[in-house]
């Protein structure tokens, strides 16, 4: 091949990398804390929420339930043209990755999401599966992937679209930081992990000093936004009906913070379920942190946690407010579901000006349930 075939090759391929939406990390991380991506074309903004995408530690890497997962994203996503994909957690199962090199980001990310609309940016945040190894090389990797965008621990995204410049912030935490991990255990091995004790509903943060920094950093977040929508996302749910249930440690510190500040909707995964509650409380938790009456709030809680396995549990059903739990997915019985065996489920989240639409999908492309939540100007 002659020296100009050879340009007009890599030209053809640069021309196609950007065709189907790769960007740099630069320009990808140009939505990140207090950068704003600006979408003045666009009437609604359009997003996929995933979590638990994390496959297999072992061949083939990934699920039956995830390929299904990707392949419904794939399609729907270019129909619809979706921006980007929100992943709330437990990337790599079951211990996270070695290094940045690690063949699972491959294997279980890269080779599995394919299609246009994909390989748009995937912004991530870490579950406690991802806590049990090297937590770094997933941040990392953001340098190393045209898609996969998880510059920090825990940080905001920020978009604006349409003629009036509707503004959407994504307050991106880790709740691990916050609460502790479901084990005490770092950089180990899978027997490791399995055989460590385990504490279903971490209350203690491993380093305190660390909690509260981020504490301080969502608080700030959340008083400075005036956002027509601000949804925070974090692994582990505030309320779940599901095998891992409540959070005492968000209950007792984040929720407050929610609803003070009027929260569109808290999302999550850890429980490998799609689910919506929906609590109304009035006042209560110190005044929601002496917001006294106006602290009377609605708050809507997103788990989809299903994208890779699914979980028909409801040990938990009596443990939230009541009637607070407006839909649950999967149901019946299939004992091998955790493993993948399943059709799995994501959320597909339209924002206009007037409402953020979410339905919640199976993995065979079945709309399950929808609801909508206005914008917090018409609170």
């Amino acid at each position: 091949m002659g020296h100009a075939a050879q340009v007009s090759t890599v030209v053809a391929s640069v021309l196609l990398i950007v065709e189907c939406g790769l960007r740099t990390s630069t320009e990808r991380l140009q939505c990140i804390n207090g950068g704003v991506c600006e979408r003045p074309d666009l009437s609604t903004l359009k997003f996929f929420l995933v979590g638990d995408t994390g496959g297999l530690p072992i061949y083939p890497y990934t699920t039956y339930g995830q390929y299904k997962v990707a392949k419904a994203m794939s399609k729907m996503g270019e129909e619809e043209q979706n921006e980007f994909q929100i992943s709330v957690g437990d990337n790599v199962y079951y211990t996270g990755v070695k290094d940045v090199f690690d063949s699972r980001f491959k294997s279980t990310f890269e080779t599995v999401y394919q299609g246009e609309a994909l390989q748009k940016p995937w912004y991530f945040i870490a579950g406690n599966h991802d806590h049990f190894g090297n937590i770094t090389a997933q941040v990392a990797y953001t340098n190393h992937s045209s898609r996969w965008t998880f510059p920090s621990l825990y940080y905001k995204i920020s978009y604006k679209f349409g003629e009036k410049g509707i503004k959407v912030d994504f307050i991106m935490i880790d709740t691990i930081v916050l609460c502790g991990n479901t084990r005490d255990v770092e950089d180990s091995s899978f027997f490791e992990m399995l055989f460590a004790d385990v504490s279903e509903n971490p209350n203690h943060p491993k380093d305190p000093k660390a909690a509260q920094v981020q504490w301080e950093w969502i608080k700030q977040q959340l008083d400075e936004s005036t956002a027509e929508y601000v949804f925070v996302a974090g692994h582990y749910p505030v309320y779940s009906i599901s095998e891992h249930g409540p959070m005492n440690c968000l209950i007792e510190k984040l929720n407050p913070l929610l609803r003070k500040f009027k929260v569109s909707a808290y999302f999550a995964g850890h429980d490998h379920t799609l689910q919506h509650l929906v609590v109304k409380d009035s006042v209560s938790n110190k005044d929601a942190l002496a917001g006294n009456d106006s602290a009377s709030t609605v708050m809507h809680y997103i788990i989809s946690g299903a994208s890779s396995r699914s979980d028909r549990s409801r040990k938990h059903k009596d443990d939230v407010p009541s009637e607070s739990s407006l839909f649950s997915y999967p149901t019946g019985f299939n004992p091998l579901s955790q493993l993948g065996f399943s059709n799995g489920g994501f959320v597909f989240v339209e924002v206009s000006d007037q409402s953020a639409t979410f339905k919640f999908f199976t993995g065979k492309s079945e709309l399950k349930y929808q609801c909508s939540i206005s914008p917090r100007t018409s609170n």
